[in-house]
């Protein structure tokens, strides 16, 4: 959380979220991930696509 440079990462309950309105796709909180959970939106492994439904999802019920 504390790389990203425009403050865009938001602690769950179950886990972290990027709020994609202001996230400038600068890629520094995907280099220092510890669980390697952070991809380039293009680059989303297909099994983890759910995860941009749910990411989005907590944005919107703010």
């Amino acid at each position: 959380m504390e790389v990203c440079p425009v403050d865009c990462i938001e602690e769950g309950k179950d886990m972290f979220y990027i709020d994609p309105d202001i996230c400038i796709d600068c890629g520094a909180c995907e280099a220092v991930c510890p669980v390697e959970a952070i991809y380039m939106e293009d680059e989303v492994p297909a099994e983890e696509n759910e995860y941009i439904a749910l990411n989005r999802k907590f944005f919107e019920e703010k």
